[in-house]
């Protein structure tokens, strides 16, 4: 439970100080402190017992982690407005129906109430101001029996967020390598060879020799081309091997937690909560 010493101040709206002020719909990061009653969407009566509105927020003084305002949305039929409204009542202003859950305004009328200043959502609350600070025992006497203290708390939400990268794996590999194919090559060459012709013809009348009877022979060697093969290695081409690297993309799927706040009000009827 937080009090301090400060005095109070009657004001209905913000002092001029350096507490942050904001709506607690609109800090993701706080809730209720655990204990205290969740008072949003409680019906508000004034002193004199009419229905005013209800508890549309809190406000609070995220420095103190305290409860300060209270954020009422006005009934515009029960207190004969001509548009919707909403106000600020400070928290010291206000107290807590022991028995049923309503906010009851202790010392404001609805004449009153209907008279404050509009407060709206889209403003800044009191930029570079303060709420007023509760004095001792102003907490228990707005929480009564409920025994509530006014304070907030924290939460940290996380969630987890994916990073991709890239990494170089071996895919595969390319082989180049040469086989020995035997092909068959007919080619014709032109080859010369020798002959042997044989005529005949009568002697001729001065022949010298004397002409006598007997074995004889003569020999004539005979040649002939013959085709030679010679096979040598000739270089004919060269491969020039390199690897090129190519731009792709690809899709990459994951599941990722995320930290959310479900606020649980119990003991309100769901047509009046946020």
């Amino acid at each position: 439970m937080r009090h301090d010493t400060t005095p109070h101040t009657s004001s209905n709206q913000p002092d001029r100080a350096s507490a942050q002020l904001a709506r607690l719909d609109d800090l993701d990061d706080y809730k209720v402190a655990d204990g205290d009653p969740d008072i949003r969407g409680w019906e508000v009566k004034t002193a004199d017992g009419h229905k005013a509105g209800k508890v549309d927020c809190l406000i609070v003084d995220t420095g103190a982690m305290q409860v300060r305002f209270l954020d009422i949305e006005l009934d515009r039929k029960a207190l004969k407005l001509n548009e919707d409204r909403h106000v600020l009542v400070p928290i010291s202003n206000a107290r807590l129906d022991d028995d049923h859950n309503d906010v009851l305004l202790g010392s404001l009328t609805a004449a009153q109430l209907a008279a404050l200043q509009p407060y709206h959502h889209d403003q800044p609350i009191a930029q570079g101001s303060a709420a007023p600070t509760p004095r001792e025992g102003d907490m228990q006497k707005f929480y009564g029996k409920r025994g509530g203290t006014g304070g907030v708390q924290r939460l940290t939400l996380s969630e987890e967020e994916m990073r991709v990268g890239t990494r170089k794996t071996q895919s595969g590999e390319a082989v180049v390598h040469k086989t020995v194919d035997t092909e068959h090559v007919s080619k014709k060459v032109p080859v010369m060879h020798e002959e042997v012709t044989i005529e005949r013809r009568p002697i001729s009348a001065d022949a010298s020799e004397t002409p006598r009877i007997s074995e004889d022979e003569v020999r004539i060697p005979l040649h002939k081309e013959e085709a030679v093969i010679e096979k040598r290695t000739v270089a004919k081409e060269e491969l020039v091997i390199t690897k090129n690297t190519v731009a792709g993309e690809q899709t990459v799927e994951a599941d990722l937690k995320k930290e959310r706040v479900d606020v649980d009000r119990k003991g309100i009827d769901k047509g009046n909560t946020r």
